[in-house]
């Protein structure tokens, strides 16, 4: 079995067939060569990078979790009640202009 010579089948890729060096011609099945390589090369990546992180979140060391408070949650009770009164007033201005209506100027007059 003759061993291939991978470097000059390098060099091929880059070289156009039965065309000057010198000039730059369209050479399509060295540029479609190319384009097909550089896919499937981004095929493998992804796929391999895919396979990589599904086993380091499997494996759960994809993330660190952060300290819980031993403590627990402290609730903010002014902020809550705050927030609470703001929406009983926007509850009662709801409640007035849907009983007494809404004055619309017409802008045809």
């Amino acid at each position: 079995m003759p061993k291939k010579d991978l470097t000059k089948n390098f060099k091929k890729l880059f070289s156009s067939r039965e065309a000057d060096s010198s000039r730059a011609e369209i050479t399509p099945y060295r540029d479609w060569l190319i384009i097909v390589i550089v896919f499937f090369v981004g095929i493998v990546a992804s796929v391999l990078f895919n396979i990589y992180l599904s086993m380091q979140i499997n494996s759960d060391s994809f993330s660190v979790a952060g300290q819980k408070n031993p403590e627990g949650l402290k609730l903010n009770h002014k902020g809550l009640t705050e927030v609470l009164d703001n929406f009983s007033a926007k509850e009662t201005a709801f409640e007035k202009l849907k009983t007494e209506g809404v004055t619309v100027v017409d802008p045809s007059l």
